[in-house]
């Protein structure tokens, strides 16, 4: 084994490589190679595609500089080398014969172990043996792209499975110097509506101790939010839950079993009893810490092995070495003899994996091995202004920040932009793209969030500073922000029709229904375009402050307590978050117009032809923690018919005085439409399959009287 890793350093050395990788592939282990799809071949594209499941086993420096945010990386076991050894599903979905490809390779940053890209972007069913994506769906496949998904999520279990089952990982536990285990304080959050209900809940790491309790703190909160309105950890009114154990389950993991407390003290005075949206928070002395950060490097050095290397660490070859006879991206003027199997590596992460990529990114895992970017082209959908909680001891990948759930969790502190500059509020001087502009890595970058982001996910700080005042991106970003979506989108506006929520629901109002995913189609192809041909892509849109579209939550009607997850700088220690909240940030969020609905960003036709006022939040109802947000929903309140129906109250013109009937609605939505795909923010397909049959599905209800009111009546 050192005779290889000496030998892979020359080769590394004689190609222009740094001297010493900081990770290498040690060996690509081919678990299956199938056809994909019983071995249909998907509509469009030029032939048909194989699966292939691996497992990655790696290695990694732990002295390398370029692993140093690879927190606890030096305290893991060591080889014989003194190098750390790690394991990660993957899996390629390729084309099956490389004449029918490009030298394009497209990577999906898993959700949680789930191929959430899959969906969005090639379509179909099961990978090996459910429907090929038909012609009714723009899928990346007809562009020849080669797609890798692997694990990267230090909590999901390594199963060898990736095309059938969550992609997961096996991550070393770092130890002390004597090889003692570590322990510190480490924080569990639990609300009954967020993890199926009940009076349990599992630890994320096992205490240090199953007797000794005298370090516990378990507490249980209404809300965030103490006297003042301000969300803050220790001012806010709690009580002791006394009566919990620990419990050992099956897999080995252990678990918190409770008994609730009879009141909750409320803030501001009063008690109310405890329901499915309290906040229980269990602060407790955690051991043996995952070394959760290796999940930036093992993408690093994956997605570097697939590109550049001919054989691993082993001498067995690259399963993509084929591709150096693949037609060229750019589809013309191709080298005859390309030194590398990819010309381009695209990445893309929905959620908590576009976090991901904005943590990668400042992380500085953007170089790889020979010094070369290893993404040339990121789409970031949906992050918001956060990054993930992944390079600490004891982190918690899966959790992220909103107004009532997880608010206080590590991951959403300066710096929030592409831009570097000083910060007002804290004074620290960053940028999420500092480090890959110090070693000339970046790449072309495109983030699209919707609503709920800038009202829940601190969305703004993307192009705002900490005091309010716009911030412009570098050159090679582009942010757009669709208005009127909840937390990922809907499922369209169809027929219209708005059916409020069942009684005990989470939420108060009807989810919004305004879709998303189309417009991450189209930009996918202009960031092709961008990286490919350097053509420039769809501007920003986004509102801002010069123009009145980004304004102080307070100013927009409707807005009120419960709307906007407020932020204030925070330090994490000993498990205990500590805000101070004489040093708040001043987000921003969309400005609307008198219906409610907002008027910057990418003008969609659900939003701009509305039959709704349609708002990216959502309060919970009762029984719920009422009044607060409701976790990443929007809402939809729909407006009146005609001037008979509309309620006392609701200023908004009804149905029958803005459009002249069914077909003057069609040919206004058909217009707004068509004007998005002028401006290369919707393709063709998806003009004529998602909004064009969407829009024909609107109800003959709405063009007549009803015999009834409304069901919702806008908040107030």
């Amino acid at each position: 084994m050192r005779f290889l890793t000496m030998l892979l350093a020359a080769v590394l050395a004689a190609t222009g490589a740094l001297a010493a990788p900081a990770g290498v592939v040690d060996r690509l282990e081919i678990v299956s190679t199938q056809d994909a799809y019983n071995g249909a071949t998907p509509a469009g594209a030029a032939g048909p595609y194989v699966v292939i499941t691996t497992i990655v086993h790696g290695r990694l420096d732990p002295t390398h500089p370029d692993n140093a945010d690879v927190v606890d990386l030096p305290l893991a076991p060591r080889d014989a080398d003194g190098w750390v050894r790690y394991s990660t599903d993957a899996t390629v979905l390729r084309p099956k014969h490389a004449r029918d490809a490009r030298r394009i390779l497209f990577y999906d940053v898993v959700n949680r172990g789930g191929r959430l890209g899959q969906g969005v972007f090639i379509g179909g069913g099961a990978l090996a043996d459910g429907a090929a994506p038909g012609p009714d769906f723009p899928s990346l496949l007809r562009r020849g792209y080669t797609v890798v998904w692997s694990g990267w999520q230090g909590d999901i279990a390594q199963t060898g499975r990736g095309a059938t089952a969550a992609l997961g990982t096996r991550f070393p536990v770092a130890t002390a110097a004597d090889g003692s285990p570590l322990t510190g304080m480490s924080r569990e959050e639990f609300i009954p509506d967020q993890a199926g209900g009940g009076t349990a809940f599992p630890l994320s790491y096992r205490p240090a101790s199953l007797e000794d309790r005298r370090e516990v703190q378990f507490t249980a909160r209404r809300a965030w939010r103490n006297a003042d309105g301000l969300a803050d950890y220790a001012s806010t009114p709690a009580a002791p839950v006394t009566d919990w154990a620990y419990v050992q389950q099956h897999d080995g993991r252990v678990a918190v079993r409770f008994t609730p407390p009879t009141t909750l003290p409320v803030a501001g005075g009063g008690t109310v009893a405890p329901d499915k949206g309290t906040i229980y928070s269990f602060v407790y002395r955690a051991a043996e810490p995952r070394v959760a950060a290796i999940g930036f490097a093992a993408v690093r050095d994956l997605l570097h092995f697939l590109k550049s290397a001919s054989s691993d660490a082993q001498g067995q070859p690259n399963p993509l070495n084929d591709m150096k006879a693949a037609p060229c991206a750019a589809g013309g003027d191709c080298p005859a003899e390309p030194a590398t199997n990819f010309d381009v590596v695209l990445g893309e992460g929905t959620s908590q994996s576009g976090r991901f990529l904005r943590d990668f990114l400042y992380r500085g895992f953007n170089k790889a091995a020979d010094g070369q970017p290893v993404f040339d082209g990121l789409l970031a959908v949906i992050p918001g202004g956060r990054r993930t909680w992944t390079a600490e001891r004891f982190a918690q990948q899966g959790r992220w920040s909103r107004q009532h759930e997880d608010h206080f969790m590590p991951g959403d502190q300066f710096p929030f932009s592409y831009a570097t500059f000083t910060d007002p509020v804290s004074g620290r001087h960053d940028g999420l793209l500092k480090r890959c502009q110090a070693d000339n890595t970046c790449p072309k970058l495109m983030q699209i969030d919707g609503s709920f982001e800038w009202w829940g996910g601190r969305g703004s700080l993307n192009v705002t500073d900490g005091a309010g005042r716009d911030v412009p991106l570098p050159a090679n970003v582009r942010y757009y922000f669709v208005p009127g979506t909840q937390h990922g989108g809907g499922g369209g506006v169809t027929t219209g029709l708005v059916r409020p929520p069942d009684p005990g629901s989470a939420c108060r109002f009807a989810n919004s229904p305004v879709t998303m995913t189309p417009i991450e189609r189209a930009l996918l192809v202009a960031l092709e375009d961008w990286v490919v041909h350097g053509r420039q892509p769809p501007a920003s849109a986004h509102p801002r402050v010069a123009d009145g579209g980004a304004v102080p939550p307070m100013s927009v009607p409707l807005a009120g307590t419960g709307r906007v997850s407020t932020l204030f700088v925070t330090e994490h220690g000993d498990g205990i978050p500590r805000a101070d909240l004489t040093r708040p940030y001043q987000q921003r969020v969309p400005a609307v117009d008198a219906d409610g609905n907002e008027t910057a960003g990418i003008a969609t036709p659900e939003v701009t032809v509305p039959l709704a006022t349609y708002l990216g939040w959502n309060l919970r109802g009762p029984g719920h923690a009422e009044g607060e947000g409701c976790s990443a929903a929007g809402s939809a309140i729909p407006f009146a018919i005609d001037a008979t129906s509309r309620l006392p109250g609701d200023p908004r013109p009804p149905l029958s005085e803005r459009y002249a009937g069914r077909a003057d609605y069609l040919g206004r939505f058909n217009a707004a439409t068509q004007a998005l795909v002028r401006q290369r923010l919707l393709l063709p397909l998806d003009a004529e399959q998602v909004y064009r049959l969407n829009a024909g599905k609107v109800s003959p209800l709405l063009w007549a009287s009803p015999p009834t009111a409304p069901a919702s009546a806008p908040p107030r």
